[in-house]
């Protein structure tokens, strides 16, 4: 049922392409079922010599820019496989069950063919991707990092690496249980494990049997990713990954007879698809932060895998490398500074530690960049340094589903010297409930404007919208002696309730943030401004005059303001700063309710300046008289 119900859901935005390329999966599904028959009935046998990469003495993988310094506590979760499953904790131990226990339900996932298995929303297991995590078998690159940081550790590193090895090939069969569900999460453990192995070659004590189940392994994901690859509606950051694969079976396994075929696959796919799923201004076309720093560095992995081994990098992936690294580097300096606009799920390229992305990171010389494809505005004031001042005015998401997109049109954050003033909430979860997967997508749970309670597109599924929006910017000033930016929008999300929102937004070199919000159109309706407050956040008084952090002030004027904080029906006062964790926060909730149009005023103020508040917003109204 909940796969009927998914494919009614997904037809009304499915091409005739894609139907057809539906029914075929389905049909190979049939194929999938006896292949795994057959397989059964066989003893693999695996002439692992045969393979220059499993009998080199040298690494063949480059060596990538990292940031590993952890401390003893975290060596110790790294050398005991304690090493936790998104928001859960998880720790590998010698049970059968290890990789089908659910970390977050504690129930077993089916071992049968993975095709029979129900793993959407609303499945009686759990949420599949807190499952998938450490399946991923990331933490054997952790492994291998803490070897090569303290060779001391190394003995008992690889001997929790050949354990662990050993465990997920024994326990995982091909094609059977929720680890060949996902095409990508086969990827994302191809390219973990051979990097792990290959920083450890000259170290293993079980070399023949490793080598072994490393082509066992390879052989069964890259097969499998080869006919289950996503696209159409179902593209995005999963077909990056899965290409990624098959560039890593085809280079390093030229003696697999499919080998050039992956190969030549992974790489004619990845160039056409991050030609437009990296904008040309090096944006995410997904509207997802997080999702975006996976696909650069999965990007940048195959760059270096390509130029290590002496292969062309083809121009559209460089291309795409390129301006995917200095768009993430405008938002932030390194991964744990990356605003978490839309959906993140916290999971990696290869590793936490990675830092390809970040390795030649500096930041752009101007005051403010707008990115107009990608539709973000970022603007660092030069006489006020550590602010950062993020505005999203882009797309929905990526058509025609708009799945990792959030309803968060126009909205603003905040953070100064690396503390968040005005934040966003985050993702929380896929499958942690409907209600929170609601709220957390929703326009209430974003730093901008709600009308009559609805959000700026219409909630369809767990990864589906309709009804999107159009954003635009309609007029964008430069830098003068004392303003660092300012920008008027509007977006139509509200088009159908006869209301069209207008922002604009004022940034002074000295830090100084103006917000004025207009409402225009017709009719009586309630207009909601919700501001979601960074965790040093307090009042100070009135419930309109909240402390941000410990240098500024926020003022609210245009309607009645309320706090809230922890409140679940509905949710309001709530942040996710992990995948599958939740923590109470604090909202300032400004509700006016009467004819259109109506306007708000938000000013964020540093609390050693003393500013006319009237004259900065009398100067932000003149931009929409214009």
């Amino acid at each position: 049922m909940e796969s009927i119900q998914w494919y009614l859901q997904r037809l009304r935005v499915m091409s005739l392409r894609e139907i057809a390329h539906r029914t075929g999966e389905r049909a190979l599904l049939h194929h999938f079922r006896l292949a795994r028959a057959l397989r059964a009935r066989q003893e693999r046998v695996v002439d692992w010599p045969r393979y220059a990469f499993c009998t080199a003495a040298a690494c063949q993988l480059p060596r990538l820019q990292v940031a590993f310094n952890p401390t003893a506590q975290e060596v110790q979760q790294i050398l005991t496989g304690d090493w936790g499953a998104l928001g859960f904790p998880w720790q590998w131990r010698v049970d059968a069950n290890v990789w089908r226990r659910a970390p977050d339900t504690a129930r077993l996932w089916p071992g049968d063919f993975f095709g029979t298995i129900a793993y959407r929303a609303g499945n009686p297991y759990g949420d599949a991707r807190v499952l998938w995590e450490p399946a991923r078998l990331q933490g054997l690159v952790s492994l291998a990092l803490l070897s090569d940081h303290d060779p001391n550790l190394q003995a008992r590193a690889v001997e929790l690496l050949e354990q662990v090895l050993a465990s997920f090939t024994r326990d995982n069969p091909p094609l059977a249980g929720a680890h060949y569900l996902s095409a990508m999460e086969c990827a994302l453990r191809l390219i973990a494990v051979c990097h792990a192995l290959d920083m450890m070659r000259g170290a293993l004590q079980q070399g023949a049997t490793t080598w072994s189940r490393l082509l066992c392994l390879i052989e069964s994901h890259a097969s499998f990713i080869e006919r289950r690859l996503s696209r159409h509606s179902a593209a995005g950051n999963h077909s990056i990954a899965e290409c990624a694969g098959l560039v890593y079976a085809g280079l390093l396994f030229p003696e697999h007879p499919r080998a050039a075929l992956w190969r030549s696959l992974g790489l004619e796919l990845l160039a056409e698809q991050v030609a437009w799923q990296v904008m040309p201004d090096g944006g995410g076309i997904e509207q997802a932060v997080w999702y975006h720093l996976f696909v650069v560095d999965l990007l940048g992995l195959v760059e270096a895998l390509l130029r290590a081994r002496g292969e062309r990098v083809p121009l559209p992936i460089s291309a795409a490398l390129a301006r995917g690294r200095a768009f993430l580097c405008a938002l932030g300096d390194s991964p744990e500074k990356l605003p978490p606009i839309g959906d993140g799920d916290g999971g990696f390229a290869l590793t936490s530690h990675l830092r390809i992305s970040f390795a030649s990171c500096e930041r752009r010389p101007t005051e403010v960049v707008t990115f107009a494809h990608a539709g973000y505005t970022v603007c660092r004031p030069s006489a006020a340094p550590g602010l950062r001042v993020v505005i999203d005015h882009g797309p929905l998401g990526m058509a025609p589903s708009f799945g990792h997109g959030h309803a968060d049109a126009l909205s603003v954050t905040v953070t100064a010297d690396g503390a968040d003033l005005l934040i966003d909430p985050g993702t929380y979860g896929y499958n942690q409930g409907a209600a929170w997967r609601r709220y957390f997508r929703s326009t209430r749970a974003h730093n901008t404007v709600t009308v009559d309670g609805q959000d700026q597109a219409e909630q369809e599924s767990t990864f589906m919208w309709s009804r999107p929006y159009s954003a635009q910017v309609v007029e964008s000033s430069g830098a003068t002696h004392d303003r660092a930016a300012q920008i008027l929008m509007r977006h139509d999300g509200y088009r159908t309730l006869g209301v069209i929102h207008w922002r604009a937004v004022l940034i002074k070199k000295n830090g100084l943030i103006v917000v004025w919000d207009r409402l225009e159109g017709h009719g009586e309706h309630e207009f909601e401004l919700n501001w979601h407050l960074g965790s040093e956040s307090t009042n100070t008084g009135p419930a309109d005059s909240m402390r941000l952090g410990s240098d500024h002030r926020m003022v609210v004027q245009g309607g009645r303001p309320s706090l809230h904080s922890g409140e679940t029906d509905p949710p309001r006062g709530w942040r996710s700063q992990r995948y599958a964790v939740l923590s109470a926060s604090v909202t300032l909730r400004t509700v006016w309710r009467g004819p259109a149009p109506h306007e708000f005023a938000t000013f964020v103020v540093p609390n050693s300046m003393d500013v006319d508040l009237q004259s900065e917003l009398d100067q932000l109204r003149s931009m929409r008289a214009c």
